[in-house]
């Protein structure tokens, strides 16, 4: 697509890039959102089928009552199922963080390039110093934020984590 906006002129050849990457973000933020839906869809599913083997179990009487060897043998047959559970939720969780870090790090290389334009472009307009400073410091105050929201967050899950065990 990239090679399509090359021959246009040079005056739109800016405003079809940009639609381009318009496109591929949109792009990729339904694939996201079909990734974060599928996830939901087979979570919800392993939920019913472990509430459905839940409920389904029941204790044998009489002579098809198991001796206490056997129940052992199935309770740690059963706990080692479910660490292999918790296991690939756990795996899964990271892969949701991967893939957030890594869109965090695509944003972050964008705004680069935007702020890039962003100075050529004041240079034409003939911003001051001054203005520019004040963008910087609301950059520096922002980051902050993230950071303070960072601590917050881990605090609150720390507490819960404490709370619910």
């Amino acid at each position: 697509m990239d090679q399509l906006a090359l021959r246009e002129t040079p005056a739109q050849r800016e405003v079809w890039k940009r639609k381009i990457l318009e496109l591929q973000e949109d792009a990729r933020s339904v694939r996201r959102r079909a990734e974060h839906f599928d996830r939901m869809v087979n979570s919800n599913l392993r939920q019913q089928r472990e509430r459905d083997e839940l409920l389904s179990r029941r204790r044998r009487t009489g002579s098809q009552q198991k001796t206490a060897e056997e129940w052992d043998l199935n309770n740690l047959a059963d706990e080692s199922k479910s660490l292999a559970q918790s296991r690939n939720m756990v795996g899964d969780l990271i892969d949701s963080g991967q893939a957030s870090l890594t869109s965090l790090v695509e944003q972050r290389g964008r705004l680069r390039g935007v702020k890039g334009i962003l100075m050529n472009v004041s240079d034409k307009l003939g911003l001051t110093n001054s203005t520019m400073r004040i963008i910087e410091r609301r950059d520096v105050t922002d980051a902050y934020l993230v950071f303070v929201g960072m601590v917050v967050t881990c605090i609150v899950i720390y507490f819960c984590y404490f709370h619910f065990e």
